[in-house]
C-alpha cells in the first residue's frame, strides 16, 4: 500500500524553519523502522511554515489551506491513504469530504492509542498554547474524562536544533514535566508537537516511570495501515452526519476551490 504523509510545515524546503531538516530526517529514520513490509510512505509539506502555527488560532487557516491543497493530490496519484501529522488535526472534516481514501490524523490517532495503553493520559506540549489546544481537541474527541492536566516545556522552534546539541538538558525537562503529571494520575503521554516527539524518539525515550510516551508518528502510520486494510475488507468510514460526503457534482466544485 501507499501512504501519503502530510505535514503542516514547510519541512526542509522552508528556510524559515531552522528545525526543518533535522525534523524531516528524524521522520524518515522512524518511517524506515515502523512501516511494515510492503508499505510505501512519502512525506509532503506545505509551501511554507506559517508564523505562529504552533500556538495561534489565526495561523490555522493558512495551514488548513496548505494541507488541503497538498493532500488533494494523494488520491489521483494512486495513494491508498493519507496520514496528517499536523498536531492540531487541521483539515479534519475537509479532507474527509474531499477524499474517498482513508484519512487519519496524528492527534486523534495518538489519543485513542494512549487510551488503549493506559487508563489516563496527559499532554506535554512544547509550549502552553499547543498543550491547551490539544487538550481541547481531546475533549472534542470525547476523551476529557480520561485526561489529566498536562504540562508545558515552554520551548520555541529555535529550541529544536538546540535539542540535538544538548539532548540531556531537554530530556531532563521532559522527564520532570512527565513526573509532575504522573503525580496527578497520568498513565501515558501525548507529546505535542511532533518535532518534540521525534526528538524523544531519537533519544529512545519510550516511557517515564512506567508511563508510555506514545509516539504520534507510529500511531498515525499504524492507524492509516489499519484503515486501508479495513477499506479493502469492506469496512469504510461513515458518510452521514459530520462526515457526510458531497455529491459528485459538488465534489468537483469543492476540489476546484483548491486548484
Amino acid at each position: 500500500m501507499k501512504i501519503w504523509l502530510q505535514s503542516g510545515s514547510g519541512l526542509s524546503a522552508d528556510g524559515g524553519t531552522p528545525y526543518g531538516t533535522l525534523y524531516e530526517n528524524a521522520v524518515q529514520r522512524r518511517l524506515s523502522v515502523i512501516a511494515r513490509p510492503g508499505t510505501e510512505i512519502d512525506t509532503f509539506g506545505i509551501g511554507a511554515t506559517p508564523f505562529g502555527k504552533d500556538r495561534y488560532h489565526a495561523a490555522k487557516y493558512k495551514v488548513v489551506a496548505g494541507v488541503i491543497e497538498s493532500a488533494l493530490r494523494a488520491e489521483p496519484e494512486g495513494y491508498d491513504g493519507v496520514g496528517v501529522i499536523n498536531t492540531f488535526d487541521h483539515g479534519y472534516y475537509e479532507l474527509r469530504e474531499l477524499l474517498s481514501i482513508p484519512v487519519v490524523f496524528i492527534t486523534e490517532s495518538t489519543l485513542y492509542l494512549a487510551c488503549q495503553l493506559a487508563p489516563t493520559f496527559a499532554v506535554i506540549g512544547h509550549n502552553r498554547q499547543i498543550e491547551l489546544q490539544v487538550e481541547d481537541l481531546a475533549r472534542r474527541y470525547g476523551l476529557g474524562s480520561r485526561m489529566i492536566a498536562g504540562e508545558s516545556l515552554d520551548l520555541t522552534y529555535d529550541d529544536f536544533p538546540r535539542m540535538y546539541d544538548d539532548p540531556s538538558d531537554y530530556l531532563e525537562k521532559f522527564i520532570i514535566a512527565a513526573r509532575a503529571a504522573i503525580k496527578r494520575g497520568a498513565g501515558a503521554f501525548l507529546v505535542a508537537g511532533n518535532p518534540l516527539n521525534m526528538f524523544l524518539v531519537d533519544q529512545s525515550l519510550t516511557e517515564v516511570d512506567g508511563a508510555p510516551v506514545v509516539d504520534g508518528l507510529i500511531a498515525t502510520v499504524k492507524t492509516a495501515e489499519m484503515l486501508v486494510d479495513l477499506k479493502a475488507a469492506g469496512v469504510d468510514r461513515g458518510k452521514n452526519g459530520l462526515f457526510k460526503s458531497p455529491s459528485n457534482e459538488d465534489l468537483v466544485k469543492l476540489r476546484g476551490l483548491f486548484e
